[in-house]
């Protein structure tokens, strides 16, 4: 078999120019292949009720996520479609108005409080179903946030990374608030140390006050907003940083979240006063909820692999710096995965735009007898649910655009070019071609029953997109 390029080492391969000229020819036929690429779905808006495990409304990119329930059920848990994942984590008071949130190994989720200065655990307070900060030993001190300096820390603990990896990142949060004299309160996302977005909650005389924080602000027109405790009247469902069942990822991913009394006091709380409607659509609907992603992926990573099984081809993911010199890299959550014929990356739809990757699929094909050329891969960008006709397009070669003269693929360093766009019924610009391709004859064990021919596709990738064949 000719020799084809296509090294290891995803930021260097080059140009296929002998392939190119004259086509991959095999000693035996291999089966088609068929590349789809379509774009996720901007997710609606609105109510929503409460469903069951099998239908959750949660992106591929964040499959998990943390129910913190309040009430007469206190404690926290980690959930994906399939259910609950391990044990759930203590939530109880503690003397003198703390929080007990078990061993910090199995913490899920930590709480720190701050009445002016620095967070601490000691400061973090629960209560009568209410997490806030402790001021006092007693009263509603223990479990309110107030203003002017008070703050409470939510931050992703020790045993949610045991449980699904260091790369774990938040990428929304919707909050059951309770809310005391016209409450505003600051939400200061960060990841490390440094801070990736701010979003506001404004009720009663608060509402239309100018904005403080870099998204515009929730208004919550809760009934009641100070004196005694109502029950679910002075309560409010605050998203924030985009639940993917209310619209499109707005690209904000953290670790951390602090929550700030700007005016009046508030109280976070999942359920100890009721349903606080919209519900989330979790088994647990009306816990406070956190959605996360396990994995990011930055430019000059790889992704970690779908494991091949079988027809399951093995699958990774290189990431280029962005084509767009305008839009700073910063990480993306993401999920891989594969199948019978089948592979897939996702990540969020607004976030990184203009993000480039480069596949790499190892699949197994039928030998025959007689030769063929390996088949032209085929390219399909409309999201396949529903879709029974889809616009399939042959994925050609990538163009000379995307080498340097030592014939090192790089990928664009600029926007890519209007002609390039292959799907214009979709915003933006969806592109895709093929770098290189390999292939090998294997020997099979014990007979020749079980010869296979193995092939390596590098495809590059532009934009948001969802593969798969």
């Amino acid at each position: 078999m000719p020799e084809r390029p296509g090294p290891d080492d995803f930021s260097t391969p080059h140009r296929p120019s002998a392939l190119k000229a004259a086509g991959a020819v095999l000693a035996v036929a291999v089966v088609p292949l068929v590349l789809v690429v379509g774009h996720l779905p901007d997710r609606q808006a609105g109510a929503v009720t409460a469903q069951p495990a099998a239908t959750i409304g949660t992106p591929s990119f964040a499959p998990a996520w943390l129910a913190v329930q309040t009430g007469t059920t206190s404690r926290i848990t980690l959930n994906t479609a399939a259910g609950q994942q391990g044990a759930a984590q203590t939530l109880a008071p503690a003397a003198d108005c703390g929080v007990n949130l078990g061993a910090a190994t199995s913490q899920l989720l930590t709480l720190r409080g701050s009445t002016g200065g620095a967070l601490s655990p000691s400061l973090a307070s629960y209560l009568g179903g209410s997490i806030g900060v402790k001021e006092k030993k007693s009263g509603v001190s223990c479990y309110q946030v107030g203003a002017p300096s008070e703050s409470l820390e939510l931050g992703l603990g020790q045993g949610l990374v045991s449980a699904l990896g260091p790369n774990a990142v938040a990428t929304s949060a919707y909050l059951d608030v309770e809310l005391k004299g016209s409450a505003r309160i600051l939400a200061t996302a960060r990841l490390g140390a440094t801070v990736v977005g701010t979003y506001e909650l404004q009720s009663g005389s608060s509402i239309g006050k100018p904005p403080v924080a870099d998204h515009a602000p929730f208004v919550c027109n809760s009934s009641s907003d100070s004196g005694p405790d109502s029950g679910v009247n002075d309560n409010c469902r605050w998203p924030v940083s985009a639940p993917s069942w209310l619209g499109a990822d707005d690209g904000v991913f953290f670790d951390t979240l602090t929550l700030t009394a700007l005016v009046g006091s508030f109280s976070i709380e999942g359920g100890a006063d009721g349903a606080v409607l919209p519900a989330a659509p979790v088994p647990t609907p009306n816990a406070s909820i956190i959605e996360i992603a396990t994995d990011t992926l930055g430019c000059g990573e790889t992704s970690k692999a779908a494991v091949a099984n079988g027809d399951a081809p093995q699958v990774t993911v290189f990431r280029l710096p962005n084509a767009d010199g305008t839009e700073p890299c910063r990480v993306v959550p993401y999920a891989i995965g594969n199948g019978p014929q089948f592979a897939q990356f996702v990540k969020p739809v607004n976030s990184q735009t203009s993000a480039q990757f480069i596949w790499n699929l190892t699949w197994k094909a039928a030998p025959t007898a007689g030769s063929a050329a390996l088949p032209a891969l085929k390219i399909d960008y409309e999201y396949p649910d529903g879709d029974v006709s889809p616009e399939i397009t042959t994925l050609g070669w990538c163009p000379d655009a995307t080498y340097d003269a030592n014939g090192q693929f790089l990928g664009y360093t600029g926007l890519l070019p209007a002609a390039l766009d292959q799907e214009p019924d979709l915003a933006g610009t969806q592109y895709a071609c093929l770098i290189s391709r390999q292939s090998v004859a294997k020997d099979g064990v014990p007979s020749t029953a079980d010869d296979y021919v193995s092939v390596n596709d590098k495809v590059y990738v532009y934009g948001d997109a969802r593969l798969g064949w």
